[in-house]
């Protein structure tokens, strides 16, 4: 869908492409979106590149995840975004708008957040972090070890077990 930003990530992708042509841009899932962007890939020349996976099942998504470099995730309006707790949990680090959930799940040690004031602004810097992160492969392994360390820290079970004690705690007894 519109929100999920994918218009922003495949300009951004045409642009970065142009420096790194063996690179590969996949989009997994179908939506209402698809065809426009479809088009769009073809459009500015990148659809042999960006691939249109469709829908599979989580499993297959986590192995797609696996196999890939970084998580793009352009959402414009996002509450949760776990699939960027998901990317870190793999060790990938993680382009993201600085909006919403991930803004906050996403930290410098784990992925770069793109500040998001206007559409060129966006995609010109989506286009950057791509090449940061496709140039610097130690970059790449820091982000990865972070993220991994910040999914144990912040989003286990047993953290949000914590949390959730604490905030019911302080909770209860703000009203004594």
């Amino acid at each position: 869908i519109h929100w999920k930003g994918f218009e922003l990530a495949v300009r951004a992708f045409a642009q970065f492409h142009g420096r790194f042509p063996a690179s590969d841009y996949w989009l997994i899932g179908d939506g209402p979106e698809r065809k426009r962007l479809e088009r769009l890939s073809r459009k500015l020349g990148v659809a042999d590149s960006v691939l249109f996976l469709g829908n599979m099942p989580r499993g297959q998504v986590l192995d797609k995840l696996n196999e890939c470099d970084v998580l793009v995730h352009p959402s414009l309006h996002d509450s949760g975004g776990w699939v960027c707790v998901e990317a870190m949990a793999a060790g990938r680090p993680v382009i993201c708008l600085d909006l919403g959930g991930p803004a906050v799940q996403v930290t410098p040690e784990t992925g770069i957040k793109v500040p998001a004031r206007s559409p060129g602004q966006v995609i010109r810097d989506l286009a950057v972090a791509m090449g940061q992160l496709a140039e610097d492969r130690v970059r790449r392994e820091y982000m990865a070890k972070g993220g991994r360390a910040h999914v144990r820290e912040c989003f286990s079970w047993d953290k949000k077990g914590e949390w959730l004690n604490r905030v019911y705690w302080l909770h209860t007894t703000s009203r004594h």
